[in-house]
């Protein structure tokens, strides 16, 4: 099966995903409650719009109240104060090459915004995009799939987070690799403030705006990967394969 099968060309995703920084920079929850992030927005959607061959990249966080975190510092004798508390970042890396993906993965990490950042835990989403003969050389995994921890992002050294503490979360362990559907910008952000909310976040995720362009990504990220999985499933042309028959790679 080819990437292409079900996934958007490198131009269609890129622009969707300018699209979704042009609404960020100026959204007015967003430049309001997580200034650093709209900000971000305007920088990376200028640096990606000028230089759209070369691929797409976006990092920056959000710094939120967290309750259960409130509560867990109150039973531990602490006041349980409703400032940020946990700071979530989100990262997105796209690499092209002869007008091809050569890279495409998506991160998040929850973080303690104290001195060093403590990592409590990260994720990342990535498209394998190549068969080439290292890759044939490594264990097979799925072509969309989900992994925890791996590899530092260089951003998050910049933001302040130690190797030292990454490497409590064995990040040398590759598997497993979850076969996951294929991730966006927009969908990362509206998971990660879904999974951490509050009255306000609550209220831009509602809004018709934001949700039009969550819709927008899941109709072209999302729907072609699901409608690949139902064709595989129902198997019509009767050659009994399974997903991972048809999603794993390597």
């Amino acid at each position: 099966m080819e990437l292409s099968d079900f996934y958007p060309s490198p131009r269609r995703l890129i622009e969707s995903e300018l699209t979704v920084l042009n609404h960020l920079r100026s959204d007015p929850y967003i430049k309001e409650k997580h200034s650093q992030f709209a900000q971000d927005a305007g920088t990376y959607y200028g640096r990606n719009r000028d230089n759209y061959s070369r691929g797409f990249e976006f990092f920056s966080y959000f710094d939120i109240s967290h309750v259960p975190m409130h509560r867990q510092k109150a039973n531990g004798g602490g006041q349980g104060r409703r400032t940020p508390n946990v700071r979530l970042t989100v990262g997105a890396l796209i690499r092209l090459k002869n007008g091809a993906f050569s890279n495409v993965t998506y991160s998040f990490s929850v973080c303690r915004p104290i001195k060093g950042f403590p990592i409590l835990r990260k994720f990342h989403f990535d498209v394998a995009v190549t068969n080439d003969e290292t890759e044939r050389r490594l264990q097979q995994h799925p072509r969309c799939h989900l992994q925890y921890c791996g590899k530092m992002v260089p951003h998050m050294v910049t933001m302040g987070c130690r190797q030292t503490q990454l490497d409590q979360l064995h990040p040398w362990l590759s598997e497993p690799r979850i076969f996951f559907w294929p991730m966006s910008l927009a969908l990362l952000i509206d998971m990660v403030l879904h999974e951490f909310p509050d009255d306000r976040s609550k209220k831009f995720r509602a809004s018709s705006e934001w949700r039009g362009l969550v819709r927008k990504q899941e109709a072209l990220v999302l729907q072609p990967f699901y409608q690949k999985c139902v064709d595989v499933i129902v198997d019509t042309r009767g050659k009994n394969q399974t997903l991972a028959d048809e999603f794993y790679v390597g």
